[in-house]
């Protein structure tokens, strides 16, 4: 995970989603999930949240296509805690289907709206991500469990996912261009790290000895 920079919401926002959703709050105040799956107005802008933020997930910093993937709004602040926040926009973090069910009504996690460059790291070659030992314990642990409830690395999907992408780069089927641009968080980590150029020797000697 990577700082995401938060977008101003669209201009049909309002009408589309907020109006009817908070009219909707002013005759149930506490509405159940099935209530809320009845009036999930947020849905109204799946569109322009993708295109926005340009199809990359908050939380994993990876590009999905809105063709083979859903779209999927979470709520950064679960409804269920505060209803009134379901139909506002900054609580809005795009996201694949399969990410927001791993987090669900969690809180606790990091938002990808504060976390800072570095918090997160990536191992290579095993891609797995851990949180940097140089943070102070709070934001540790806060990366951990936020690892943890996403299944950033017991989701296997998952963790092929990143090493596919690193692989095609090695290849050099994607430049480091198209890696910024779709997979920002690979790219960082691989400019941190200083891999850039000699990534593929480095995952050549892994591969010999394994």
């Amino acid at each position: 995970m990577i700082p995401v920079e938060k977008q101003a919401e669209p201009g049909n926002f309002n009408s589309d989603v907020r109006i009817m959703g908070l009219r909707f709050l002013k005759r149930n105040p506490h509405p159940t999930s099935k209530e809320f799956g009845k009036h999930s107005y947020w849905k109204n802008i799946n569109s322009e949240l993708y295109h926005l933020y340009k199809g990359i997930c908050a939380y994993t910093g990876e590009w999905f296509s809105s063709s083979q993937s859903n779209i999927s709004i979470d709520h950064f602040i679960p409804k269920s805690i505060a209803p009134r926040l379901a139909y506002e926009w900054d609580n809005y973090r795009l996201t694949t289907q399969k990410i927001n069910n791993n987090k669900g009504d969690t809180i606790g996690l990091v938002d990808p709206f504060e976390v800072q460059f570095g918090w997160f790291i990536l191992d290579f070659p095993s891609c797995l991500i851990k949180p940097n030992t140089d943070l102070p314990i709070t934001e540790y642990e806060k990366v951990k469990f936020t690892i943890k409830v996403l299944k950033l690395n017991s989701d296997d999907e998952i963790v092929q996912n990143r090493y596919a992408i690193i692989e095609y780069f090695i290849d050099g089927d994607i430049s480091f261009k198209f890696l910024k641009e779709k997979y920002p968080y690979i790219a960082y980590e691989l400019e941190r790290q200083n891999l850039i150029n000699n990534i593929r020797d480095y995952f050549k000697k892994i591969n010999k000895t394994t």
